[in-house]
Order: structure tokens, then sequence, then C-alpha cells
């Protein structure tokens, strides 16, 4: 004698559907966590180089010495004071920015200037406004600092 089947021994449809769905709702919430949109890439790299920036400012007040940062040739390179006035590169804290991240200008007390420019934090806590302008794949976005010493990402 062969055994017979039980009855509702295998899966619904409406199981089997529910099973589907529940998948895709947790891939859909994957892929855009896994694959960002260009504004948010935009968003999370200008707050990154803001938060370099602001680590220069820090290193100027708590280290005593005036600190600087340049954003020449697709890096940032942090620049340290030396006793006989020249500037000397930080070790460990350059890096290359991100190729889709261009520095489109640079302002210091609301002048232009040549964004091959150093730009320097003295260790009084003082600074002079300042505007970073850049293009992330291609979406304008600013870093701007105040001469309080803040230093915020402009990420509209």
């Amino acid at each position: 004698m062969t055994p017979r089947p039980r009855a509702g021994a295998g899966f619904t449809l409406i199981e089997i559907l529910v099973v589907v769905a529940i998948a895709g709702i947790v891939l859909a919430v994957a892929a855009v966590n896994l694959f960002p949109g260009d504004e948010e890439v935009a968003r999370r790299e200008t707050a990154l180089l803001a938060l370099d920036i602001e680590a220069a400012r820090d290193d100027a007040w708590f280290g005593g010495r005036p600190t600087a940062i340049s954003l020449a040739e697709g890096r940032l390179q942090v620049l340290r004071l030396a006793a006989d006035r020249s500037w000397s590169p930080v070790s460990g804290r350059g890096r290359r920015l991100p190729d889709a991240m261009r520095i489109e200008a640079l302002a210091i007390d609301g002048r232009p200037v040549d964004a091959r420019e150093v730009l320097v934090f003295l260790p009084d806590g003082l600074g002079v406004p300042f505007r970073v302008a850049l293009t992330v794949r291609g979406l304008p976005k600013a870093i701007e600092g105040d001469a309080a010493g803040a230093v915020r990402a402009i990420v509209r």
C-alpha cells in the first residue's frame, strides 16, 4: 500500500505570496541602502570634507600651532606651521578627494581666492569666514566657516 498524502501538507498560494511580498520589501529596503543616489552620495562626501576641515581647525585650537588645509590637485592636505615658518604636511592626514568631487571656488573673508590657496586656522580660536564651493556628482554643495570657528556643510 502506498501512503496517501496528508491533506494540507503543502503551502497555500496565499502563504507563498506573503513570503514573496516580504522578500520584495526586504530587497527594496536593501537596494536603497546599497545603491545610494547622487544626492545621498553628494551629502555624505560634503559632510566628510567638512569634518576634515573641522579636524584641522581643532588641531590648531588644541595643538597650539597654526594649521592649514590645501585642496589643490584633487587632494586634501593638512599642513602645520613649522619652526622655520614653512608649512609641513601632517603625516596620515591627507587624502585624495573622490573623483566625483570638484572644488569650484574658495572665498576667504568674502573675497574669492585661487582654490589652490591654503586655508589657515589659528590657535586663538578666532577664524576668518570662508566658503568652499564644490560640486559632487554634478550637484552644487558648499562648506562654510564663520569667524567663531563653526564649520558647516551646506547640503540643500
